[in-house]
């Protein structure tokens, strides 16, 4: 075997020990996820896009908001795929027809086929939330690619399967603070009992702190969350009712309009439905729906 010198074998393993360290570092940089952008959905519930932006929202108290939609591009001319809940949710989060989907009524259940945002991007460093209503079929458990699943509602309708009861993270939360629910059932609470509550306890503020706590923890990495709302659907109470007098709020201008010919049968029916509950706008602007 050759002789060699003690500085000639200090240099081989030198020039070895740094050909590891920097190969080590490549495969580190390799494997390290590249910068991605985090998205967060607010998802509410019957509200109209003119309270975000546009005359209405000159007369409502929403700085939140407002400021919002000031450092946002506005889409003026956006249509949803369906009028009501469940068929406009399964198209939002998954990219298809609600005829695809089959969520064609709020009765839908979304299959497990058909995969939503977080199964479509695929990427397993993303961390995954829905925080809310989700009105899609179960209610109580993650899914679809979301791993943490804070729950609003205590049941949910499916055509196939009928009604299915839960308690949900809200309900559970209110059963924490020593209140007895006021439903038939003795566990459950209706949908007006949470609106008579304090805003600290309401489901906005409620949804606002889970949502919160998944920002936090998660701040070091890529996350998508859904923040689903209940509110403003009925019934259209809350702690801030006194907020703006009645006669000051606008209503969308097409408020007396009545549907055509041109629509389909179901709506126009609908709609002379709410005509007989309120007579004339201004028993529309004046109504005592607390009850």
């Amino acid at each position: 075997m050759r002789e060699i010198s003690r500085r000639s074998f200090l240099r081989t393993v030198a020039l070895g020990s740094a050909g590891l360290t920097i190969n080590a570092h490549s495969r580190a940089q390799l494997s390290k996820p590249a910068a991605k952008p985090n998205l967060i959905v607010f998802l509410p519930d019957e509200l109209r896009a003119d309270l975000i932006t546009g005359n209405a929202a000159e007369s409502v108290h929403a700085p939140s908001l407002h400021q919002l939609a000031s450092e946002s591009v506005v889409f003026e001319r956006a249509y949803v795929t369906h009028p009501i809940c469940s068929p406009s949710r399964s198209s939002l989060l998954t990219g298809t027809w609600p005829h695809q989907t089959r969520c064609t009524s709020n009765k839908g259940v979304l299959p497990p086929s058909f995969r939503c945002l977080p199964e479509i991007v695929g990427d397993s460093f993303y961390r995954t939330g829905y925080f809310g209503k989700w009105h899609l079929g179960d209610e109580f458990v993650p899914q679809h690619g979301f791993q943490e699943w804070v729950s609003i509602e205590d049941s949910f309708k499916s055509a196939e399967h009928g009604k299915k009861s839960g308690l949900s993270d809200y309900t559970q939360f209110l059963l924490a603070k020593g209140y007895p629910p006021d439903l038939h059932n003795g566990k459950s609470f209706s949908l007006r009992f949470p609106t008579t509550l304090p805003f600290e306890l309401s489901k906005p503020k409620f949804l606002e702190t889970k949502a919160c706590d998944f920002l936090e923890r998660h701040r070091r990495e890529p996350f998508i969350l859904f923040v689903a709302y209940f509110e403003p659907h009925p019934p259209y109470n809350g702690p801030f009712n006194n907020e703006h007098p009645l006669d000051a709020i606008a209503l969308d201008p097409t408020v007396g309009n009545n549907f055509g010919e041109d629509m389909p049968l179901r709506y126009r029916l609908r709609q002379e439905f709410y005509r007989r509950q309120h007579a004339d706008v201004a028993q529309y602007r004046n109504k005592n729906i607390s009850g």
